[in-house]
């Protein structure tokens, strides 16, 4: 199984920022790729599924946001050791 970290686009900031979560996905993708493309035409795995609704903390202006667009949630590989 492939480990992948979460990225979000911050409506704060306008970056994307790095979550610290770590995600384990059989059929996750090869490259940096939104939720969006990734599962097109597919049902979000439950740990995905799960990412909707949280919030998340700007490290840039401490203010906290929500990314409900999954165009702007990343799944980015990580290499593995």
């Amino acid at each position: 199984m492939a480990k992948y970290e979460v990225y979000v686009f911050c409506n704060e900031c306008g970056v994307p920022h790095p979550t610290k979560i770590i995600l384990s996905l059989d059929d996750g993708p090869v490259a940096k790729e939104s939720i969006n493309n990734a599962y097109a035409g597919k049902e979000l795995p439950p740990a995905i599924a799960n990412l909707q609704g949280n919030y998340f903390k700007c490290p840039e202006t401490g203010k906290m946001f929500m990314q409900k667009n999954n165009d702007q949630v990343y799944i980015v590989p990580i290499a593995p050791d």
